[in-house]
């Protein structure tokens, strides 16, 4: 049977807001005097997953606060830990909190971190727009990341083997180890997309904000994707249901590939992670945030006026 879904439609807040990938390494430093909470300079490491609404939301800080000159870096999950462990990166965005043996870290520097929950994320699951099955059993997900062969599902592909997205299905199948078959990895998300595409049978897994907001680049590319309706294991009742990602799915729980993500900031002292860090759940940023297709901590109020006329 075919089942028939509507991709979350997101509305784009204003041009410039977007631009392209960041692959430094390091901030072009600028004389902006003593670091506060909207000025400095800042290396911010995001989990490449989640690229797009961060650079969605940075956009907008940065234009408000022009001194603030934070440079988004995107990188795999274990490279951020890594990177964090090295001391080399206090503040990032991911898609999880720390492992209590990874905190252990900061807490012998004696350094209290600063966590802001600012938005729950969807894992989407991708295929060719030819293909003729739009529905995919979770269970036959899991029985592939164990190395086990499933009816719906033959061919995995990441967007890379240190990807969140990887190790976030790894843990939900209880692997510890990728499957030596059936489950590849990539480098990057846009590989991923046109890889499914070009490939038919073969489901991608990737951050749903990819697909709401798509780089220029590959806008065409995701109108050739068919997402996946998902079942939910947790829900028993009746019969079987398939979900897409949409924000009304992730609110109600319905969809079951949803993960938070988290600021979190190591700076140890009132800096400019802070000032980012407050704008993510302010009101502006909350309301980026829901356009962008994701769901916001708190849904922004909308005010109407009503006009009496006589």
């Amino acid at each position: 049977m075919k089942y028939t879904y509507a991709l979350i439609s997101a509305a784009i807040i204003g041009s410039g807001m977007f631009f392209s990938c960041k692959n430094e390494t390091s901030p072009q430093k600028e004389e902006v005097g003593e670091e506060t909470t909207i000025a400095g300079n800042l290396n911010l490491q995001v989990d490449a997953t989640v690229q797009p609404i961060v650079e969605d939301v940075l956009a907008v800080f940065k234009s408000v606060y022009p001194k603030a000159l934070i440079l988004q870096v995107n990188r795999s999950e274990s490279d951020i830990v890594n990177s964090m462990m090295r001391d080399s990166s206090a503040v990032v965005v991911l898609a999880r909190e720390l492992e209590a043996n990874e905190q252990a870290h900061f807490d012998k520097l004696n350094i209290k971190p600063r966590i802001t929950h600012f938005a729950t994320d969807a894992l989407a699951l991708i295929t060719g727009k030819t293909a003729t099955d739009t529905v995919v059993n979770l269970e036959d997900v899991y029985k592939v990341m164990r190395g086990e062969e499933a009816a719906t599902v033959k061919k995995l592909v990441f967007d890379n083997p240190n990807s969140s997205a990887l190790q976030m299905l790894m843990k939900n199948a209880g692997v510890t180890k990728i499957p030596a078959n059936a489950v590849y990895s990539l480098n990057n998300t846009q590989e991923v997309i046109k890889f499914v595409i070009q490939n038919p049978g073969t489901i991608g897994v990737v951050g749903v904000n990819w697909l709401v907001q798509p780089p220029q680049e590959i806008e065409q590319d995701i109108a050739n994707l068919t997402v996946l309706g998902v079942d939910n294991v947790k829900i028993k009742k009746g019969p079987k249901k398939y979900f897409k990602p949409s924000q009304s799915n992730i609110a109600t729980g319905s969809y079951p590939l949803t993960r938070k993500l988290y600021l979190l900031n190591y700076q140890g002292r009132q800096g400019l992670g802070m000032g980012f860090a407050n704008y993510l759940n302010a009101r502006e940023g909350q309301r980026i945030i829901l356009k962008s297709g994701l769901l916001p901590v708190e849904i922004p109020a909308r005010e109407i006026e009503v006009r009496n006329e006589l």
